[in-house]
């Protein structure tokens, strides 16, 4: 199920430490809680939704629960890199219901802003 895929999440460290040899590297699920609380602890600024900031630090990186966490020295071209993670997100999608109802459009429209 998607909680299933989510789970991955929080065991799979994020590459760039791994790859500058940083010690006690974060996972993905680390760094999506951390922008998360940054977006809830934020000031009020003007013109910010923090609901949604919220959101999408929460979703941002959900599409690596399946692609992994692809950095630019893996030599990926952003649109290949864009295309998987698009259609990562869409698989997940389909084990939330897919459809134009229920958590599917909520979690894509995140995703995409």
């Amino acid at each position: 199920d998607f909680l299933t895929l989510c789970h991955s999440l929080k065991t799979t460290k994020r590459k760039g430490w791994i790859n500058h040899s940083i010690k006690g590297p974060e996972s993905i699920a680390d760094h999506m809680y951390r922008m998360a609380l940054m977006a809830l602890i934020a000031d009020d600024l003007p013109a910010v939704n923090r609901e949604r900031c919220i959101k999408i630090a929460i979703v941002h990186d959900i599409a690596e629960a399946i692609v992994g966490d692809i950095t630019p020295s893996d030599g990926i071209p952003k649109a290949e890199k864009s295309r998987r993670e698009q259609e990562a997100l869409n698989e997940m999608c389909e084990v939330l219901g897919g459809g134009s109802t229920g958590m599917s459009p909520f979690v894509t429209r995140i995703f995409s802003s």
